[in-house]
C-alpha cells in the first residue's frame, strides 16, 4: 500500500486523542456521578474509560489516515524529492509558478 504524503503525523494524532479524551472523560465522570451520586466510582469509571478509549481512538485515527476518501492532495506531491527544500528554493519555485501563471503577482 502506498503511503499518503498528507497523512497526520503520529504525534498530531496522539495530541488530538489526548485533548478529546480530557473533555470526554469529564463528561463520563459527570454522567456516572449524576446516576450514582458516588464520586469514587465515577472517578474509577473515568480512569478506566480514558485509558481504553484513548488507545481505541489513536488506532481509529491511524486507520482513517490511510483512507484516501475525502482528502485533497497537492498536485505536486507526487514529485520525488531527494532532499528538503531550502528557503531559497521556495522563492525560485514561487517565481516560476508566477511566470507560468499559476500564482497571481503579490
Amino acid at each position: 500500500m502506498k503511503r499518503d504524503k498528507e497523512r497526520d503525523a503520529h504525534l498530531r494524532s496522539l495530541i488530538k486523542a489526548l485533548s478529546w479524551r480530557v473533555f470526554a472523560t469529564l463528561a463520563t465522570i459527570l454522567i456516572v456521578f449524576v446516576f450514582t451520586k458516588k464520586l469514587v466510582l465515577s472517578l474509577e469509571v473515568g480512569l478506566i474509560e480514558v485509558i481504553v478509549k484513548l488507545i481505541l481512538y489513536y488506532f481509529h485515527e491511524r486507520i482513517w489516515s490511510w483512507v484516501p476518501w475525502g482528502k485533497k492532495r497537492h498536485p505536486l506531491s507526487f514529485l520525488p524529492l531527494k532532499d528538503k527544500l531550502k528557503k531559497e528554493d521556495f522563492r525560485i519555485i514561487k517565481d516560476k509558478l508566477k511566470e507560468l501563471g499559476y500564482i497571481e503577482e503579490d
